[in-house]
């Protein structure tokens, strides 16, 4: 079935694509035919132009961010560290991963299962919608030094082009392969998608289809730390796991459109009519499906897993989880020539889940165990994205009906923009949210070879308030969290969902600031972060990432950096990880941290190409101590990568 959805997608590309290439010729460009001659103008140049933004609110709000153009941090291509300090990784591209910071621990995909490789993913609210009057294209490549050995190939393509000033088509790909440097350690995952967006004065409408996978050899760490002070050579370190693997298939197809009623205003600088909308509805469509497989075909004398439900001969588990959500909503928009003015909006929706897992053996025959579940929710919110004085938005969203019926999230930001430092772009940002979240299916209820648990929890309450200070110009964030929940579900020693009834307090405080000094940068993020039980979340209490490097210019066009990054945490109870599941969970036997991981690396840019050379966690080869992030799974040893991006869009 997944191969005919990969054959129909290649073939609409086919049929696509070039329709693409004659839908944007040049503009200007002209061909006038006569008798037995032909005039050719000449062509006028055109200028690039990209607009580019992302959806939030289902939809119901468009964020414009800006194109990245710039080749700081370029040599940052992981997923899972792009945008966190320190995390809890398995050691190689692939395989799971989570960051350290607990407040930037946001669910990015709605299958419980998928969410240690969510960075990996392309889901909807990742999508970027483009608008441009010239094709974009954009390649970008990264290779191991050794393609034979521990390979590490990526690449990453994406293509953009308007068939009409008003409609975008954009293709993207992205292809992973990474042996590893360990025994039984390799990864291969890619995304393919194809979204589109169409917007003019009355019609906004975004949507996409976007298909993941991801598969990795389960090697179940190594049989014990200290093999990696036995004195043999990395390839030799014996592992739990040779014959076990692990795979996540998702597809998403979506859309979203709006109509919009409104009038057309005089705009006397431009002296052009302008529409404005002032009431806007909106439809918005879903359809998730995911699945999972883990095959344990390990000899019978292996003992890594510690319980067998159903048999040797049973050796594959598979899921299977589908959603389907329909919404439907209306929005009245602010109103720009009013002094107090804000929007309004409210929404209904309904999702549906169907699915199977693995369930139990009746008289020696294995049956499996059927999902079905749905939620009927309604909701609301008021904001102010206008004006210069105060912008807010508040929202809210209740369950009436449904297996997370009582389910209640409200939430709130608050932006004041102020000038600060000779900064007018500065803004002091204050946000919170009260949820009282019903359990996740899979937490409650969940059958396979190796685990099963029944569970029956309560819903979990969660306060979260936060400050932030941003100033732009000068590169400046600083910022604090506090959350109280409780009944916080976590994932125990048993790597099994449980649940507290004491109250769990965490904190935080954020820096983030760039340093100048002519030619020499140096940038520091630092979090501090505590827990008041820490029998439940063991997280570090300091990280720390330093980023510094020298900057200048070879025969004035070749713009050049040389620097290198430190990655650092205290020492704590990292969280183990479950291979089966794909879950990390908590272990109170051995603390890791303390080991400093320094990349080396070297930024070209020749207009808008860039390339970076960058040898990776070079302390491994003059430091002592044990580099691992998670028990049993080391870090990749001292490597080399390199790394190109072109972009076109002339």
């Amino acid at each position: 079935m997944l191969k005919a959805h990969y054959f129909l997608f290649t073939l609409l590309v086919l049929i696509v694509m070039p329709v693409l290439l004659m839908a944007q010729p040049p503009e200007g460009m002209r061909m006038q035919n006569g008798e037995g001659n032909e005039e050719v103008k000449k062509e006028k140049e055109v200028k690039s132009k990209i607009g580019l933004w992302y959806l939030k609110g289902d939809g119901a709000f468009q964020d414009s961010t800006k194109l990245d153009t710039l080749h700081d941090y370029s040599h940052i291509y992981h997923p899972v560290f792009k945008n966190a300090i320190t995390a809890t990784y398995t050691g190689n591209y692939g395989n799971a991963g989570m960051t350290n910071d607990f407040f930037q621990r946001e669910n990015q995909t709605y299958y419980f299962f998928l969410q240690s490789r969510q960075d990996y993913l392309l889901t909807p609210a990742k999508v970027k919608y483009f608008n441009t009057t010239t094709p974009y294209t954009r390649f970008d490549f990264s290779q191991s030094e050794n393609k034979s050995r521990n390979n590490e190939t990526r690449f990453d393509v994406i293509h953009s082009q308007n068939v009409t000033p008003f409609w975008n088509l954009t293709f993207r790909t992205n292809q992973e392969k990474s042996d590893g440097q360990y025994n039984s350690q390799d990864a291969k995952d890619n995304f393919v998608a194809l979204t589109t967006s169409f917007n003019r004065d009355e019609w906004n409408i975004h949507g996409g289809f976007i298909s993941n996978s991801i598969k990795n050899s389960e090697n179940g760490g190594l049989i014990a730390d200290s093999i990696m002070d036995a004195g043999q050579k990395p390839e030799y370190w014996a592992v739990n796991l040779s014959e076990a693997k692990s795979k996540f298939n998702s597809i998403n197809y979506y859309t979203t459109a709006e109509y919009r009623i409104g009038k057309y205003d005089f705009d006397e600088v431009d002296s052009v009519e302008v529409f404005r909308p002032i009431l806007g509805i909106l439809y918005n469509f879903e359809h998730d499906r995911y699945t999972q497989s883990f095959l344990d075909e390990e000899d019978t004398t292996n003992t890594f897993f510690e319980n067998t439900y159903y048999g040797a001969d049973y050796t594959t588990d598979e899921i299977k989880y589908n959603r389907i959500s329909n919404l439907f909503q209306l929005k009245q928009y602010e109103n720009p020539n009013r002094k107090y003015t804000f929007g309004k909006r409210a929404f209904l929706g309904y999702e549906l889940y169907r699915g199977s897992t693995p369930g139990v053996e009746v008289d020696t025959v294995h049956r499996r165990y059927d999902i079905k579940y749905s939620n009927l929710y309604i909701g609301g919110g008021i904001f102010r994205e206008m004006g210069s004085f105060w912008l807010w938005n508040f929202d809210g969203k209740v369950n009436m009906a449904g297996r997370n019926a009582g389910e209640l999230e409200l939430n709130g930001i608050i932006t004041k923009p102020f000038k600060f430092w000779g900064d007018s772009t500065a803004a002091m940002i204050f946000s919170g949210s009260f949820e009282n979240r019903v359990p996740d299916y899979f937490q409650e209820t969940f059958y396979s070879n190796h685990f099963k648990w029944n569970n029956d929890f309560d819903a979990e309450q969660r306060l979260t308030l936060g400050a932030k200070i941003r100033v732009p110009q000068r590169k400046l964030e600083l910022a604090a969290n506090y959350a109280a929940i409780n009944n916080y579900l976590y994932n125990n020693t048993d790597a099994i969902p449980d649940q507290t009834t004491n109250e769990l307090l965490v904190m935080s405080v954020y820096a983030d600031k760039d340093f100048n000094y002519r030619r020499f940068h140096f940038r520091t993020r630092l979090l501090w972060q505590k827990v008041s039980e820490e029998r439940y979340l063991h997280l570090p209490e300091w990280s720390a990432f330093v980023n510094t490097y020298y900057q200048f210019t070879i025969s004035k066009v070749l713009f050049t950096q040389i620097g290198a990054d430190v990655r650092y945490n205290t020492k704590y109870y990292a969280d183990a990880y479950a291979p089966s599941t794909g879950l990390f969970y908590l272990q109170n036997e051995e603390q890791y941290g303390d080991y400093p991981y320094i990349d080396i690396y070297a930024n070209l840019r020749l207009k808008r190409t860039r390339v970076f050379f960058k040898w990776m966690n070079i302390g491994t080869n003059f430091l002592d101590g044990r580099y691992m992030t998670t028990p049993n799974y080391p870090m990749p040893r001292a490597t080399f990568r390199l790394g190109v991006s072109w972009a076109w869009y002339d």
